[in-house]
């Protein structure tokens, strides 16, 4: 852990789960994020290890490529099975960093809504580099399970279609460690200053529903003119037939407890219940 520790990854679940990535300020410059909040966004992907393989779920932004690269080579032992999960194949804070990894780790299978070739080797027009070689790639369906380092995987994540999104967005849950990798969602815990916690537990909790609906509303604004009880029944369908003891966002710490999550949840449930038309509508039935 020391060596890891110099890159600044943050183990979530001893020697099992990994969160990669750091921190940029917000200022003005993060659209998801409310204007009301200050202080750093974190920005992560997360690495999966099971012995000898590994799921990279996500590949991270490209303002911290060397950070990632880094940390990726300190995590992953010699010669281990790693497969790379994208939850978003069109937007840079997911698939930013993609081709890189392809180019500097054997990666054995690649999982994304969309093509590798056509969208994670994305360059500028004059880059003349080869391109790296093509890992297999395998189209990500909500219901399907993702093997944790490819085929003959011991373990693997359950892919689920996104409640909350913008475009094409899966979800993935490990039940392993009871996680759930909400990629843009649940992404309202910013850090105040570089010195705090880089997850949030129940100790220090101390967020508001007023910060998770502004959050929301920022990050997905149609939510003001869109009937979200079919949403409240599809996050309800999630939360309360699995164990969740961690939330794992794109954006903003991992939100990490049984009761923290159920917490959140809850308090997002109630955002929902008082954005758009949620009101007129039957709504989910659990709040």
């Amino acid at each position: 852990m020391p060596a890891a520790a110099q890159h600044g990854a943050v183990e979530l679940v001893d020697g099992r789960l990994w969160a990669l990535g750091g921190v940029v300020p917000i200022d003005g410059r993060l659209s998801w994020i409310a204007a009301n909040v200050a202080g750093l966004a974190p920005l992560h992907c997360y690495l999966l290890l099971d012995d000898d393989r590994a799921l990279l779920v996500d590949s991270g932004a490209p303002v911290h490529l060397e950070r990632i690269l880094a940390q990726l080579d300190t995590l992953v032992p010699a010669g281990a099975s790693l497969s790379l999960l994208l939850t978003r194949t069109v937007e840079f804070d997911t698939f930013g960093n993609a081709a890189v990894v392809l180019r500097r780790f054997p990666v054995v299978s690649a999982h994304s809504q969309f093509p590798v070739e056509e969208w994670v080797y994305y360059r500028p027009l004059d880059d003349r580099s080869p391109r790296p070689p093509p890992a297999p790639w395998h189209p990500l369906l909500s219901g399907q399970r993702v093997g944790v380092g490819g085929a003959g995987a011991r373990s693997f994540v359950e892919i689920i279609d996104a409640p909350l999104r913008l475009l094409v967005t899966m979800w993935a849950y490990d039940p392993a460690t009871r996680t759930l990798f909400t990629s843009d969602s649940f992404g309202h815990s910013a850090m105040l200053e570089a010195a705090a916690p880089p997850v949030l537990d129940e100790a220090a909790d101390a967020t508001t529903l007023e910060e998770i609906r502004d959050h929301m509303l920022a990050k997905f604004d149609w939510l003001s003119v869109a009937d979200t009880g079919p949403i409240q029944r599809q996050l309800a369908a999630i939360f309360e037939t699995r164990e969740i003891d961690m939330i794992a966002p794109v954006y903003g710490r991992p939100l990490v407890g049984r009761e923290l999550v159920q917490r959140h949840y809850t308090l997002l449930q109630r955002a929902l219940a008082q954005v758009g038309v949620a009101s007129e509508n039957s709504g989910s039935g659990h709040l």
